[in-house]
């Protein structure tokens, strides 16, 4: 495939192969080199990563004017200072609970510096002031109440010198990487024989999936090797739970969420979740109240900024749980019945249920990681701006680049999305095409996740969306025997909560199968008595499987049996 998307990284940074003697690898912090060369034993040996991860460290204690300074001192001290998150955590350090990102995160540290320190020294005496302090505080009083006319925009300097490193590099490819990258473009006047012909030349075989399939859109049509995803409209509630809820496999829905006032208000413009914010909110909110964002906040206007600004190698996502009290829902969507028909967890009350709804919003190549949704269950997610591209395996097919730990608590994931097609795509392609699933979504669109399925989503363009978890008949079993044989991995019972300890969370943890399930008697007893016998005669059944294999393996028997 052509690749017309590279550009030269801005600080002059190459991968290591690129060096022609060690000399120009190693000599880069003066003596602080020597740590980068103890445990070499020759030019091959890759053990940049602990010197990166010890420099990263360091720089971590260091303030914002610091990192200025330290970046001044060399080639090698300013491609690490602007090519890590440095100014990252600096500015963290200083406002962990808030970001109000401008143009880089230079820039952002730089007027964060700068606001608290004239927060911290306007309240000070004079007396107590040196003269460089006193001129700050004058500087920042007179020029401006902001410090929007105190800093430049960072621009990158003309380096002479080239900077050798495979991380850094590759960080700079991800940034880089389009989305889309592995599919194949398609002309839209193509038929399906040129589609699956045109190709050949990058993969051999016949292509799985072509989409989108609306012939009459003009975006950018594209084909997959992984099996396409069904894609159905005016689909009744109970043809859905038989074609694909039952069967647990995975559904686009064209035709719901393009009639909802969110859909309409966003009118497929992400801009417009900050533009159109007072339409948005509920009666008497406030418009500027926070979101969570990861590990952050932000409001609507500054998040939409951030997004449209940026250029993260891994893109900071609205994420929030709690938009229903600032968002009014009621007004703005409705759940369809599909996934209404059922919802389990709802027994437990407002208050004691686990989390279940998201708002969603990112730049392109934002979106998720492979994972399994919260507690076993099954979750839709409705498009409403821009469109994203999915990848989904089975239950029990973690895809190459993703481990997850014995109880599922953990998974581990390369660090952006892009890094993950990048360099894991086509192992996921020879070793799982015939069970994974891959399309891309379009705004107004709904994706039905069925329980347990790993998936990835990554935007293709800045995109808004809203998720919700869900327990029905159909995926009870499996979160019953999850909730009671994997409850260190349940999540969303109050573990963000202002006062909770991580005692009372596992303790509730360990009770929560029960509780659950008693809450389940009270309002649907019939539904849990028939899932309760089904398990139970699981259980016996896989009972009396182990007693045979004893038989087998008895002394006395014929079977097989090591001797030692």
């Amino acid at each position: 495939m052509k690749q017309n998307w590279y550009k030269p990284h801005p600080y002059g940074v190459y991968p290591r192969g690129n060096a022609t003697n060690s000399d120009q690898i190693m000599n880069r912090f003066g003596t602080l080199s020597r740590l980068f060369q103890i445990g070499s034993s020759n030019e091959q040996d890759d053990t940049e990563l602990p010197f990166l991860e010890l420099m990263q460290l360091l720089m971590s204690f260091i303030d914002v004017e610091g990192l200025c300074r330290l970046s001044r001192a060399c080639t090698g001290w300013y491609v690490m200072v602007h090519c890590s998150d440095a100014f990252k955590t600096a500015y963290t350090s200083l406002f962990s609970n808030y970001l109000c990102y401008r143009g880089s995160w230079k820039e952002t540290a730089i007027r964060g510096y700068l606001r608290h320190n004239r927060k911290d020294l306007v309240g000070r005496s004079d007396e107590s002031l040196s003269s460089q302090q006193r001129h700050l505080v004058d500087t920042c009083m007179s020029r401006c109440s902001s410090t929007e006319n105190l800093v430049k925009a960072h621009r990158p300097v003309l380096l002479s010198r080239s900077y050798f490193c495979d991380n850094f590099f590759q960080a700079w490819m991800c940034t880089l990487l389009p989305p889309t990258y592995h599919l194949c473009p398609i002309a839209s006047s193509s038929t399906i024989d040129q589609r699956v012909s045109g190709c050949q030349n990058e993969i051999q075989g016949e292509a799985d999936s072509i989409f989108s399939l609306d012939s009459s859109s003009s975006t950018q049509q594209y084909s997959s090797r992984f099996k396409p995803v069904e894609r159905c409209s005016k689909i009744s509630r109970d043809e859905f739970r038989q074609r694909f809820e039952e069967r647990n496999v995975p559904v686009v829905i064209t035709d719901i969420a393009t009639e909802w006032p969110f859909f309409k208000i966003l009118a497929r413009d992400f801009k417009n979740l900050s533009v159109q914010k007072k339409l948005l909110m509920r009666s008497g909110c406030p418009v500027d109240i926070p979101f969570r964002c990861e590990h952050t906040n932000m409001s609507l206007d500054d998040y939409v900024r951030y997004a449209t600004e940026q250029t993260d190698e891994r893109p900071i996502y609205l994420f929030d749980p709690e938009f229903g009290d600032a968002l009014d829902l009621e007004r703005l969507y409705t759940v369809p019945a599909h996934f209404a028909r059922d919802d389990f967890f709802s027994t437990l009350g407002p208050e004691r249920r686990p989390k279940h709804r998201w708002l969603i919003a990112g730049p392109a190549r934002g979106g998720s990681s492979f994972h399994v949704d919260p507690n076993y269950t099954s979750a839709w997610n409705a498009n409403l701006t821009g469109r994203k591209r999915w990848l989904l395996f089975p239950p029990g097919v973690p895809p190459p680049g993703v481990m997850p730990s014995p109880d599922m608590a953990e998974v581990a994931t390369p660090l952006s999305l892009t890094e993950w097609l990048l360099n894991y795509y086509d192992a996921a392609e020879v070793q799982l095409r015939g069970v994974g699933y891959e399309c891309i979504c379009e705004p107004g669109e709904i994706m039905f996740i069925p329980s347990g399925w790993w998936h990835y989503v990554i935007n293709l363009e800045d995109s808004v969306a809203i998720t919700q978890n869900y327990v029905s008949e159909c995926n009870l079993p499996s979160v019953i025997k999850f909730l009671r044989h994997m409850k260190g991995s349940i999540s969303g019972i109050d573990e963000d909560a202002e006062g909770t300890s991580e005692a009372a969370i596992q303790k509730r943890r360990e009770r929560f199968a029960d509780e659950f399930v008693a809450a389940m008697h009270r309002c649907h007893p019939a539904v849990i008595q028939r899932v309760e016998d089904q398990l139970n005669e699981e259980q016996e059944h896989r009972k009396r499987k182990r007693m045979h294999r004893v038989d087998l393996l008895e002394g006395s028997s014929d079977g097989f049996k090591f001797n030692f």
